[in-house]
């Protein structure tokens, strides 16, 4: 058995900390403060950070991406008891009504109205998170395209979870394939490949499916399929088979993921719900299911072969470790970028 410390020798964490406020929690210094004012500028200070000390801030990468969305005519003013529509503009701002608020660009996300004073607000800070992750992988992407897009032919970058965004903040989907698409075109020119970008979905109706179609009567569980086996899914049998509606309708995840979904049986039996990000115009048609659909797939394979663990069921080294850094943080959030480029 290796040594600890092998194991911290050969993996570097880092971490972005932000302390959000819960209900009842008002600023001191703020006259007639709300919990949902002081979540809104949070949110923005949070989202003002940067990752790198000579790169954008995550505002600025949601400036670039969302340039052309067009948030005002359907979003209410943040303010309470106020019936206006919100006006977008950068950074902090105040509101151009007799009331004078304090509006923030991140209002543009609407996670305040999760955060309802009501309830604990961890639905609001559910989101804010999953807001983070994206807007940090499109940072680091953003990064490396235009100052060192070498380094991404030999990197996998992968997200906990389905590579999707839900709720109020899925107004940005589409600004996050365009940009998904525009930096693998850049890094595919330069490199002569695309990037290994996806998500890893340990529960959930298709991880279900996928060990229930895994299954012999006369033999048990795992036995219907070797290992390496890779189901690739299009829209008509996700609907048939796992989420049932309407095959008219539109197709599954057109509205909410960046990702499209295979099935695979790790060398090591594991079921495992890879999401391979949507980073060309084949994986948009959501009925399309050949190999273009899934850029990158073999080197993404190989990467959950050689890295699954039996910690727990589909387990995935690196997300462990992830969890266990971000649990309880080792260092505060710094040049993250600068790291990597480090020998």
């Amino acid at each position: 058995i290796p040594r600890p410390s092998f194991f911290r020798d050969i993996e570097k964490a880092h971490t972005l900390e932000a302390a959000m406020p819960g209900i009842g929690v008002v600023r001191k210094n703020v006259v007639d403060d709300t919990p949902i004012n002081f979540f809104r500028q949070k949110t923005y200070d949070t989202l003002s950070s940067a990752i790198a000390n000579n790169h954008e801030t995550l505002v600025e990468t949601m400036r670039a991406i969302c340039e052309n969305v067009d948030f005002q005519s359907r979003i209410d003013c943040p303010a309470v008891d106020c019936d206006k529509k919100y006006e977008r503009k950068k950074a902090e701002y105040t509101c151009h009504c007799e009331r004078r608020e304090t509006m923030f660009e991140t209002d543009a996300l609407r996670l305040h109205q999760y955060f309802d004073g009501v309830s604990t607000g961890g639905d609001a800070l559910g989101r804010l998170r999953s807001v983070l992750e994206i807007f940090i992988l499109l940072n680091i992407l953003r990064f490396f395209v235009e100052k060192s897009p070498e380094y991404l032919e030999s990197c996998a970058f992968v997200l906990d979870g389905p590579l999707a965004i839900f709720g109020r903040p899925a107004s940005i989907l589409r600004p996050i394939r365009e940009e998904l698409k525009r930096l693998n075109s850049r890094a595919k020119a330069i490199n002569g490949t695309d990037i290994v970008l996806f998500g890893v979905e340990k529960t959930g109706r298709f991880k279900e499916h996928w060990q229930q179609l895994d299954w012999q009567d006369d033999v048990g569980p795992g036995s219907r399929f070797p290992a390496q086996t890779v189901v690739a899914l299009n829209d008509g049998y996700i609907k048939g088979n796992i989420v049932p509606s309407d095959k008219k309708g539109k197709p599954f995840g057109e509205d909410t993921h960046f990702g499209r979904v295979i099935l695979y049986k790790t060398n090591k039996g594991e079921h495992i719900v890879i999401h391979t990000a949507m980073l060309n115009e084949s994986s948009e048609d959501f009925s399309n299911n050949s190999p273009e659909c899934y850029p990158r797939l073999n080197d993404i394979l190989d990467v959950m072969d050689q890295l699954a663990t039996h910690i727990y069921e589909g387990g995935f080294m690196p997300l462990v470790r992830a969890h266990a850094h971000a649990a309880i943080p080792l260092k505060r959030g710094t040049d993250i970028i600068k790291s990597l480029l480090e020998d």
